[in-house]
């Protein structure tokens, strides 16, 4: 089951670039709770309807939205994921990565928990690991 959250994880991560919030939401626990680094001023996104606000708000503010996670592992009952965000903010023109490192967490074989530390040593920690 572990090895099939890491599949899920991919599988979603390609959803939210090819913005198919459809198929996203097929493989999201119906209470689904999105932390992104913006959560700190927005707040979370929770549920379906929380995912569907998150991909809406997404497209308003970026021209490009590109998740690319190069580290991903499975930890049994997550997933640790570590790269960058390529974003280009609506209108800016300026294109730029942004470091990213997230802990995904599975209930019933569906993303129940996902949370953007920002920074590899921030999520590391979080999951109980030190590299």
């Amino acid at each position: 089951m572990a090895n099939d959250n890491v599949e899920t994880f991919r599988r979603w991560v390609e959803c939210l670039q090819e913005r198919d919030v459809d198929a996203g939401i097929a493989l999201a626990h119906p209470q689904v709770v999105m932390e992104p680094l913006r959560a700190a001023t927005e707040g979370t996104f929770v549920g379906h309807a929380g995912l569907r606000e998150f991909v809406d708000d997404t497209e308003a503010t970026f021209d490009l939205f590109e998740p690319h996670y190069t580290d991903v592992r499975d930890l049994g009952h997550c997933v640790l994921a570590i790269g960058s965000i390529k974003v280009r903010g609506r209108g800016g023109g300026v294109e730029t990565d942004i470091p990213t490192a997230a802990i995904a967490e599975y209930r019933d074989g569906l993303l129940w928990r996902f949370r953007d530390y920002g920074d590899a040593a921030l999520a590391l920690e979080a999951a109980g690991l030190s590299e």
